[in-house]
């Protein structure tokens, strides 16, 4: 190799990983919105299970049934994750956008399921 070809493969390198570190804070950022999301879906389930075997030890009433202490379905859970976005996700430092917004809920999703 010449060192004209060496000089433009170094050059590409060097403007690639420039290029790409710049990609990656951006993913990071809503990365993060993601994570906190997921460990806030995964507390939830957490929290679902331990009602819902909190709730086994309640003596029922011969012929009916209780409504759970925690609902668990997926339009629940998705109104969790939304009203609590503002909770967690603002005090965690994250901007209040709506593409972290939709991150935190993702991931949220994900967490508890769904």
């Amino acid at each position: 190799m010449t060192k004209t070809t060496t000089r433009k493969i170094l050059i590409v390198v060097a403007l690639a990983s420039i290029t790409l570190s710049g990609c990656s804070a951006i993913k990071s950022a809503s990365s993060e919105a993601y994570a906190l999301g997921l460990a806030t879906g995964q507390e939830y389930a957490g929290l679902k299970e331990t009602a819902d075997n909190l709730q086994s030890w309640i003596p029922e009433e011969e012929g009916s049934e209780s409504d759970p202490i925690i609902k668990g379905d997926e339009a629940s859970v998705k109104a969790y994750c939304g009203g609590i976005w503002a909770v967690v996700g603002i005090t965690s430092g994250l901007e209040n956008s709506d593409a972290n917004k939709n991150d935190f809920a993702a991931g949220c999703l994900d967490g508890a399921g769904f």
